[in-house]
């Protein structure tokens, strides 16, 4: 994630991470100071080898993986280019996030555009559902774009978003567009328009910086609008299916792109995948939020639980903890198996992260809506407890949050303990966050209920079924409430869940595994100090 050195001061360099990555602190180096070649390899291997250590399912420290795993891919190993979030397809390559929708548009696939070693921009394509249907039955290979590049062209309208992950200037950055489309037309004058376009956009904020998003809407009429930061700049006509080209065709700019486009719109309508076997355990993720992005091509396994079943006592006990994640975790998941493994292609093809969304789902297949939503919402339960150093109150860009839309801390555990003990029947009392209203929000929803069906990205939860405390607390649902804010609530676990719907950034997975894995002892002392002095400098030697 480091990139090119760009802020000088005096005989030091700081290396600055780009603007949607949060870090503590910047790493800072003297500029004559020099690693040997050897230096380096060492650094690498110790890495390589303490990675390989924690990956394999082998040692003992392999993090135990669940079907249930948000960032596993049950179909495929596409994981290293995007991944599903709440309503979202992450490009984890930059931590870029995009929406599902632009409108009435829906999201076609993500990717990065590099340049050399450093990942300039995160792309999304957005267009209406009939092209992406032109190419759900076709097989998942590069010559599905071909068919997709025609559907396009009676499409309305076909948007990309091109969300900046390194600072560009103004000029270099509408040079790079009209270069790429250029080859694709013969119209050269429409295309020094756009070139003028993009500078004329870019130049009003300076330069084209981390965090800037321009926006290119092709329409049917052939021409292209260009927006930047949602401020229209102006329309290039005739290069709509040019500009379309740069990104699709077979010399497209960005090939992590073109395979995110594939594996998310094609081979959904497919009955050739029918079978279901045992899922395997490849990676970790710490945060549900990252929905279950996989098809149902194989079972879900009951996911392990971050703690052991007597850390959380004296407030849940090991019996009642037991009991909700052995039986009643373990049926939705069995029960989900079993309508999916019935249902056919016309289910294997959903991911969960669509069943938990889908209000038309949950009308027509409520059995499986509410056992889906029940296994999501357990998994994101029961990673909002920990049985070392949870409650209390938060800290950090949460408690900053909380403060701005309810007052003070108090005023939010009051809402969501009164919000949980009114509630009729089973439920779940959920604090979410409004992307629309860009706010916080408590509701309670009964049943299997997600906030996610409404668009409210999930930041914590209290699970208000009595399988969750009947047994430690019968029907004294306020006592069970004040145990969970006052011993349990992972505080930093929320906040994340907070930065991910904010658009924040997120920590590196490495840290996470570092912290809550571990690496032996050889890599960590290698991994952790040589490697990084040594991609400092390899880093400015390059720059």
């Amino acid at each position: 994630t480091l990139h090119v050195a760009r802020n000088f001061t005096g005989s030091n360099i700081t290396y600055a991470y780009p603007a949607n990555v949060k870090l503590s602190d910047t790493i800072t180096m003297a500029a004559k100071k020099r690693t040997r070649r050897a230096t380096a390899s060492l650094s690498m291997a110790a890495l390589l080898i303490g990675l390989c250590c924690f990956s394999s399912s082998s040692s003992p420290l392999a993090p135990m993986v669940d079907a249930a795993d948000p960032k596993r891919f049950l179909g495929t190993n596409n994981h290293k280019f995007w991944s599903l979030r709440g309503g979202s397809l992450l490009d984890t390559a930059t931590k870029i996030n995009f929406d599902d929708n632009l409108g009435s548009l829906s999201l076609y696939g993500v990717g990065v555009r590099k340049k050399g070693p450093i990942k300039v921009y995160s792309v999304g394509m957005y267009s209406d559902e009939s092209a992406k249907s032109s190419i759900a039955s076709l097989p998942k290979n590069k010559s599905a774009l071909t068919t997709l590049r025609k559907s396009l062209k009676s499409s309305k309208t076909t948007s990309f978003l091109l969300k900046m992950n390194f600072k560009v200037g103004a000029e270099k950055m509408a040079d790079a567009i009209a270069e790429s489309v250029d080859p694709r037309t013969s119209d050269k004058g429409a295309v020094e328009s756009l070139k003028k376009l993009i500078m004329d956009g870019v130049s009003a904020k300076g330069a084209a910086t981390p965090g800037t998003i321009l926006q290119f809407d092709c329409l049917s009429d052939g021409s292209v609008k260009v927006s930047v930061d949602g401020k229209a700049v102006g329309s290039a006509s005739g290069l709509s299916e040019p500009f379309c080209d740069v990104f699709l065709d077979d010399d497209g700019v960005s090939p992590a792109f073109r395979e995110s486009v594939v594996e998310n719109c094609c081979g959904v309508a497919s009955s050739s995948s029918s079978a279901t076997p045992t899922a395997t355990h490849s990676s970790s993720s710490h945060n549900p939020i990252h929905i279950i992005g996989s098809l149902f091509y194989h079972k879900l396994k009951l996911p392990k639980l971050p703690y052991k079943y007597n850390a959380l006592q004296p407030i849940i006990s090991e019996k009642t903890l037991r009991a909700h994640h052995l039986k009643h975790n373990a049926k939705y998941i069995e029960t989900v198996n079993q309508i999916v493994s019935e249902g056919g292609a016309s289910l294997k093809h959903l991911s969960m992260e669509q069943i938990v969304k889908s209000k038309a789902l949950k009308e027509s297949n409520p059995v499986l809506y509410n056992n889906a939503a029940q296994c999501w919402n357990h998994l994101f339960f029961f990673r909002c407890m920990t049985g070392s150093g949870g409650g209390g109150e938060p800290k950090g860009l949460l408690a900053k949050i909380i403060r701005r839309d309810f007052g003070s801390f108090d005023n939010l555990r009051k809402e969501m303990e009164s919000s949980s003990i009114k509630a009729f029947g089973s439920g779940w009392t959920w604090l979410g966050y409004d992307k629309k209203e860009k706010r916080l929000v408590v509701s309670t929803m009964t049943g299997a209920g997600n906030p996610l069906i409404e668009g409210i990205i999930p930041i914590l939860v209290i699970d208000m079924w009595e399988h969750a405390y009947y047994l430690d607390y019968q029907d004294n649902r306020k006592e069970y409430i004040n145990g969970f804010f006052d011993r349990l609530v992972n505080w930093k676990y929320a906040q994340q869940n907070l930065k991910h719907a904010m658009g924040k950034g997120i920590v590196p997975e490495t840290v996470h595994h570092v912290s809550h894995h571990g690496l032996p002892l050889v890599a960590a002392l290698f991994s952790a100090n040589l490697a990084k002095k040594t991609a400092v400098h390899m880093l400015f030697q390059q720059s």
